[in-house]
């Protein structure tokens, strides 16, 4: 064992997540459930990464103090490791799918697993199974260790499972590259099980944690934060990439909110942001899943999608109107959602992006003055 290696590793997790921690409270001023979580996860790993320094430096010391230390170090390390794992998954979860009926009904029994290796790890202390401590005060580890590693491997496979459903379903999840979590992890949990001696599980969950959060930086550059969708920055972006693509068929539908000055003037402007919410829900819950949803500007929203056709952007304007019809309907709110739209389908021949977007935008103009006249 070399206390300097071990030393160095977990100085480095711990000033990694201090630093993340800094840099992400401005979003964690939200109070968003995701957030909360990866929060209290990174807490846990950095709290772990001081520990773990603690277990192996109080090794082999003698006196009481340093007994007690040992035993409370590495019984702390084997019962936060399930912690983590599981929390990961609960995290991704949450974040894919944003759903917390979905959360009740798996986590229920998918946090099975990490229960009851807490339960052992703490028991570990009275009936030794995991690792015992000598008299010498020096740390064995027993078979029963690799359990957690079992379980550790077991909740990956399950994050895995996780992203693959998703995409599936979905399509690929935007600046969510989980290899950047599950590599570093996979190496430094691998290295420590065949290595005794070794210390990597902490600052390898450090070094995942900050790849996240750096790749999570840029969803939050990309977002709207009124109303959780794309904002014009990612509607350029994706113009850029669809159009590397020389027979890619472009459109997109231009949302104007009618009205919208006078829900402000009348109600006032926390019954306007709740509309443009409101807007952003009926055009989620309308669009296919390839299909983007942007808010462009004010109370214009647009929805860009890629390898289309007229068919299908006059079948999602009908989506609108329907899910609209139904919004007003049920919602009970003080105000009526009106909205105007006009799409376009991108000519490459004889296109460029503002005249695009001119031609979007001139069709939805074309219905408001409609309902105007």
């Amino acid at each position: 064992m070399n206390i300097l290696a071990v030393a160095i590793a977990d100085c480095m997790g711990f000033i990694l997540l201090i630093a993340l921690l800094v840099s992400s409270r401005v979003r964690r001023a939200k109070r968003d459930l995701e957030l909360k979580i990866f929060t209290y996860i990174t807490i846990l790993t950095m709290v772990s990464c001081v520990v773990d320094f603690f277990s192996f430096y109080s090794d082999g010391k003698p006196g009481k103090l340093w007994h007690f230390i040992n035993v409370f170090a590495n019984t702390f390390c084997f019962m936060s490791n399930p912690v983590f794992i599981s929390c990961w998954c609960l995290y991704e979860d949450i974040k894919l799918y944003n759903s917390k009926a979905r959360v009740k009904r798996i986590y229920t029994k998918a946090f099975i697993p990490a229960v009851i290796m807490v339960i052992v790890a703490f028991l570990n202390i009275f009936f030794p199974i995991i690792f015992y401590i000598d008299e010498a005060n020096v740390y064995h580890r027993l078979n029963a260790n690799y359990a957690f590693y079992v379980v550790d491997l077991g909740y990956l496979v399950m994050s895995i499972v996780i992203l693959i459903c998703y995409e599936k379903r979905y399509g690929k999840a935007k600046f969510f590259p989980l290899y950047l979590m599950m590599g570093p992890i996979v190496l430094g949990t691998g290295i420590q099980a065949m290595f005794y001696g070794v210390s990597l599980i902490w600052v390898s969950l450090a070094i995942g944690l900050t790849a996240i959060y750096m790749s999570l930086q840029n969803e939050f550059s990309y977002l709207d934060t009124l109303t959780g969708l794309y904002n014009r920055a990612y509607l350029d972006y994706q113009m850029d990439n669809f159009l590397k693509d020389k027979n890619a068929v472009i459109g997109a539908i231009m949302i104007d909110v009618d009205y919208f000055k006078s829900i402000n003037d009348t109600l006032g402007h926390s019954a306007g942001d709740e509309a443009l919410v409101d807007v952003a829900r009926v055009i989620i819950l309308s669009k296919p899943d390839k299909a983007i949803a942007t808010r462009f500007a004010g109370d214009e929203f647009i929805v860009l999608v890629n390898n289309t056709s007229h068919y299908e952007m006059q079948n999602i304007i009908r989506n609108i109107r329907e899910e609209l019809k139904i919004f007003n309907e049920n919602e009970g709110r003080h105000y009526k959602l009106s909205l105007s739209l006009g799409y376009a389908i991108y000519d490459v021949a004889k296109d460029d992006r503002d005249g695009f977007f001119r031609r979007m935008d001139d069709n939805m103009y074309e219905e408001k003055k409609l309902k105007h006249s």
